[in-house]
């Protein structure tokens, strides 16, 4: 009975200390977000929150995040490892022509844009994961 428990003890270090060591040695990824803030987005707040809670689910990434509209777009937080929406109102016509200011979206690895179906052309937007919400 003696040698199973040693083995079991020299097996439960060896793979603990391989999970240890992996977990250290992963590499963080960059994910920059930007939600579109105009007016066809007013009534999706709810449905913006749930949609950043999903993307925020994910292990071993860090997330910053922008809102725009054409009146200007805004940095709401840089990288952090939550993402956090805060509530401004929504009411100017869509517009990406200042998002490769954001160095958040120039450095990151993953970029998503989540906007709904015809508020803003995207055709321009490449490398961008869009995420169309539905009113």
């Amino acid at each position: 009975m003696k040698p199973l428990v040693i083995w079991l003890a020299v097996v439960a270090v060896v793979f603990g200390g391989y999970a240890l060591i992996a977990t250290l040695l992963r590499e963080t990824e960059q994910v920059f977000v930007f939600v579109d803030s105009s007016q066809p987005m007013e009534l999706l707040e709810n449905e913006i929150i749930v949609e950043l809670d999903r993307i925020d689910d994910r292990d071993d990434a860090e997330f910053a995040l922008a809102r725009g509209q054409s009146r200007g777009e805004e940095l709401v937080h840089p990288w952090q490892a939550e993402l956090r929406w805060v509530k401004t109102p929504l009411f100017a016509p869509c517009s990406f022509d200042a998002i490769d200011s954001f160095p958040e979206a120039n450095d990151a690895d993953e970029r998503i844009l989540i906007t709904t179906a015809g508020s803003c052309d995207t055709s321009e937007l490449t490398d961008w994961t869009i995420v169309q919400l539905s009113p």
